[in-house]
């Protein structure tokens, strides 16, 4: 089990957050350039979903992702973990964040 400061984040492997945030950049620059999606489109072959489905999914990605870091904050409370750094951490990376938060125990 992780031990963890007061003051101490547990992060999770660099690998995550370029997976995950790599994957959301290309989402939100696909949903929200008209010019960026019709240039992969030409290029995939027009295999894309539509734009607005794009954006849905958007949406719902920081939808969870808000929900994942107020998650964070109270998991990380009741551990006696900062809350506001696990928060944060959760919402740009997700649910590696809270993995590792399950993890982590109280210092002491």
């Amino acid at each position: 089990m992780a031990k963890a400061s007061r003051s101490t984040v547990v992060r999770p492997s660099l690998f995550w957050f370029l997976l995950l945030d790599g994957g959301i950049i290309i989402l939100a620059k696909l949903a929200l350039s008209k010019v960026s999606y019709d240039k992969a489109s030409e290029v995939t072959g027009n295999v894309l979903p539509p734009r607005e489905g794009l954006q849905a999914l958007l949406v719902g990605t920081a939808v969870v992702h808000v929900a994942e870091s107020l998650v964070a904050g109270r998991m990380a409370r009741r551990r006696g973990l900062p809350t506001g750094g696990w928060r944060l951490q959760t919402f740009v990376v997700g649910f590696p964040s809270l993995l590792k938060l399950r993890g982590a125990s109280a210092p002491g």
